[in-house]
């Protein structure tokens, strides 16, 4: 089999001024990931942006400079990156364990740390941040997890952190709206879970802030953590668009496994979305934007419940309509990120149908944007030469023998020849 030969090394000099990325994008790409993946519609919904709605007014208080004041926001939106998983976000099970002993012995609380850590230490620019969500469960007294830590030797972004992550379980576990009553439970484990000085400067900031009332606000936490995300420009992050793929590429295993029995789906869609742009000879940049939408564009999925996506038995009409729901929702979350627009309306469409019988808007042909058109093809043909609940995979033959039956169908003519003749079946 022959494929077109890769252009990933000249992808990657492609520059993020070009792709028209502000500085605002890695701020608001992480929180609208993370809000994502706790969209449940539980208590614990948006736990990671109140976390770090805390950890940057206290971080204010105790009068950290800006450059730390942003390491602290980043590890604090992302410090439970590694609790993720098919049934739900780590702070529901946090609330149903909340004590430490019980904590360590759950396997998924105790290494959650632990896998954020390797998810985010892959990145040089993303280092510090790892170190940080890998010591968030430390506890002042060396009880908690998973190094047993004391004193100083946590981080100071941690022990920060630790304070945040503690006070926002504890106010949704026991709806809380009284400061008096917070300390209650809070001035109990001060000295043995919490760093006391920095728990006494905690307290004045909250009063003084008036920070209570909000946080137990949706709608005015939300309205307040979009004040401070602002001031989170940054231009180091994902400074290279090499650094960005690779970045989608992991955003990419953690949707496929928590959506799929397939850990490897989106990647390989990415791969041959990239082989038909190669051969339609599309502009660098429009190939790497192909490539990004083809990692990104099952997102959508990871909000609500994700049991569906790997369900055997029969789905009902509310599951299914949750099914064809999911290219809107991945929409809205994208959309929501400054520079990803394009990305967001080209991962929209990817269900359309040639004919004009696919979803959401029913296009047809030219109106449906390449790129889509494109994903269309490249997710089937995953899909098809893939082991599904739904199906045994097809070998490469069938699957391309398929896309030519559904020519003109399901799939843009031109790119069901550009694909058999990349891989040269006949």
């Amino acid at each position: 089999m022959t494929r077109h030969p890769s252009s990933r090394a000249r992808l990657t000099l492609v520059s993020l001024h070009d792709l028209n990325l502000p500085a605002s994008f890695a701020a608001d790409f992480v929180t609208e990931l993370v809000a994502a993946f706790e969209r449940e519609g539980t208590p614990q919904m948006g736990h990671s942006l109140r976390v770090a709605l805390l950890s940057h007014y206290l971080g204010v208080e105790m009068q950290l400079p800006q450059e730390t004041l942003k390491e602290l926001f980043f590890a604090s939106v992302l410090h439970d990156i590694g609790g993720i998983s098919k049934e739900g976000h780590i702070s529901r099970k946090l609330t149903e364990i909340p004590d430490i002993f019980g904590q360590k012995t759950d396997f998924q609380i105790f290494s959650h740390s632990a896998r954020g850590y390797a998810i985010l230490n892959r990145f040089p620019t993303l280092r510090k941040i790892a170190e940080v969500v890998y010591t968030h469960h430390e506890f002042y007294d060396g009880s908690g997890f998973p190094q047993g830590l004391k004193g100083e030797d946590i981080p100071l972004l941690s022990r920060i952190i630790r304070i945040a992550d503690t006070t926002d379980i504890i106010l949704r576990l026991h709806d809380i709206r009284e400061p008096a009553e917070l300390n209650s439970f809070l001035n109990i484990i001060s000295g043995e879970e919490f760093d006391p000085a920095i728990y006494e400067r905690f307290l004045t900031m909250l009063e003084a802030r008036a920070l209570l009332p909000v946080l137990v606000d949706d709608r005015a936490a939300r309205e307040l953590f979009r004040e401070v995300r602002a001031q989170m420009k940054d231009q180091y992050y994902f400074a290279a668009s090499d650094s960005l793929n690779r970045f989608f590429e992991t955003v990419a295993a953690l949707i496929d496994n928590v959506t799929t029995v397939d850990k490897q789906h989106s990647q390989r869609v990415a791969e041959f979305a990239e082989q038909i742009a190669l051969a339609l000879a599309l502009e660098q940049n429009q190939i790497l934007q192909v490539r990004w939408a083809a990692l990104l564009h099952d997102i959508g999925k990871v909000v609500g419940n994700r049991a569906i996506y790997t369900k055997s038995d029969k789905l009902s009409d509310i599951e299914w309509r949750a099914i064809r729901g999911h290219s809107e929702k991945s929409y809205e979350m994208l959309n929501a990120v400054s520079g990803m627009q394009e990305i967001a309306f080209y991962v929209l469409h990817h269900h359309e149908n040639y004919d004009g019988s696919g979803y959401p808007e029913g296009l047809s042909g030219d109106k449906i944007p390449m790129a889509s058109r494109i994903l269309r093809a490249a997710d089937a043909f995953e899909a098809m030469t893939s082991e599904r609940i739904y199906h045994r995979k097809r070998d490469w033959q069938m699957a391309l023998h398929e896309l030519r039956e559904n020519s003109g169908k399901q799939f843009d003519p031109r790119i069901v020849e550009l694909t058999v003749q990349a891989y040269q079946i006949k």
